[in-house]
C-alpha cells in the first residue's frame, strides 16, 4: 500500500516490486529495480527515506526517520528480514543482517555487513568492507575474499527474485476461497 502524507507521495522508480502487504508512506523515494517485501513498512512521515537503485528491503523490516535525520539506503543494499532502520545511512553494497537495528546518525560503510541481531548505536560508523556484530555492534573483522564477494553480491538474489515477481500475475488469494 502506498500512501500520501502531508502532501508528500512516495516516488517509485521503474521496475520496482512492492509487495501487496508492504506499506510505503509519505516522503519516500525508491530507485529503479529496488524491492520492498511483505510486511515491510517505510514511514516517511517525519523526514525523507531514500532507497537506492537495486536495493532490497526484506520482509517485516521497518524504516523511518527522525525530524533531524533522513534515512538513506544507497544502491544495491540488502536490508535483512525484520531489520529496523532509523535516521541512518547505509552505503552502496552493504548488508544489514536479519533483525539488526541501526539507529540515528549511524553509517554502515560500503560493502560492510552487520551480523543478524546487531544493534548499531546512534552515531556509530561501521567502516567499509567490515563485519560488525553485537549489542552494541563492534567491528569484528575486515571482509575479504569469499566473505567480501558474498556481501558484494548479496543483492543479486533479490534482484532476480524481483524480476520473477514482476513477471507473475499476483491475484488476490481471497478470490479463490470458497465462502459458503
Amino acid at each position: 500500500m502506498i500512501f500520501e502524507f502531508d502532501g508528500k507521495r512516495p516516488k517509485i522508480g521503474a521496475g520496482v516490486f512492492i509487495a501487496p502487504t508492504a506499506v510505503v508512506i509519505g516522503d519516500v523515494e525508491i530507485g529503479d529495480g529496488a524491492s520492498i517485501w511483505y510486511g515491510a513498512v517505510l514511514r516517511g512521515d517525519e523526514g525523507k527515506i531514500t532507497i537506492g537503485r537495486g536495493s532490497n528491503v526484506q520482509d517485516n523490516s521497518v524504516i523511518h526517520t527522525t525530524h533531524e535525520k533522513p534515512t538513506v539506503v544507497r544502491e544495491n543494499v540488502t536490508i535483512g528480514h525484520g531489520a529496523l532502520l532509523e535516521g541512518c545511512t547505509i552505503e552502496d553494497g552493504a548488508v544489514v543482517g536479519m533483525g539488526s537495528i541501526v539507529l540515528h546518525g549511524a553509517i554502515i560503510g560500503e560493502c560492510a555487513m552487520t551480523a543478524a541481531g546487531s544493534v548499531v548505536t546512534p552515531g556509530t560508523a561501521i567502516p567499509p568492507r567490515s563485519l560488525a556484530a553485537g549489542s552494541p555492534a563492534v567491528v569484528k573483522k575486515e571482509l575479504s575474499g569469499a566473505a567480501l564477494t558474498s556481501v558484494e553480491e548479496s543483492y543479486l538474489a533479490y534482484h532476480e527474485l524481483t524480476d520473477h515477481y514482476l513477471n507473475q500475475k499476483l491475484d488476490d488469494p481471497s478470490a479463490a476461497i470458497d465462502h459458503k
